[in-house]
């Protein structure tokens, strides 16, 4: 459980700083009981990428006083965008499948998030997981277009 927490923190400190994660002390926790719900309940992964979503914007909205601009450990500052928020709280829900065992259940679940738009459920599918090679070829196509690296 520490190393998920500690990938979760270093994850969020990379995209939205550390002085974010100062004012937001919870906003770890919160992702990472998300990220325990998969595979104990029946959420679907849409439901749990929406909580985690929805943390991620309460705590830039509320961290930043409503700015929606932190500041990276480096100084940069940068406006958190709607789809900045939508790809980090993809990116950190795969990190409750990343290490799970290739299953038909599993791929089953990836299926159905990567057609509502889960980049990191397209990257697992191809990574890990048989299907056919047209199948294989649009879902690499899919990410190639929208700058997501397989």
């Amino acid at each position: 459980m520490a190393g998920r927490l500690d990938q979760v923190e270093s994850m969020l400190r990379s995209q939205l700083g550390g002085a974010l994660l100062e004012r937001c002390p919870d906003l770890v926790y919160a992702v990472n009981q998300s990220l325990v719900r998969f595979g104990r309940t029946s959420a679907t992964l849409s439901v749990l990428w929406r909580q985690i979503d929805s943390a991620l914007f309460n705590a830039v909205y509320t961290g930043t006083d409503r700015s929606m601009v932190v500041i990276l450990d480096d100084g940069t500052r940068m406006r958190v965008r709607s789809d900045a928020i939508r790809d980090m709280a993809d990116r950190l829900l795969s990190l409750a499948y990343v290490s799970s065992p290739v299953t038909d259940e599993l791929q089953d679940a990836l299926f159905d998030f990567a057609r509502e738009g889960s980049y990191a459920a397209m990257r697992e599918l191809v990574r890990r997981f048989p299907m056919d090679e047209f199948e294989r070829s649009c879902y690499e196509q899919v990410l190639e277009e929208n700058g997501q690296s397989v």
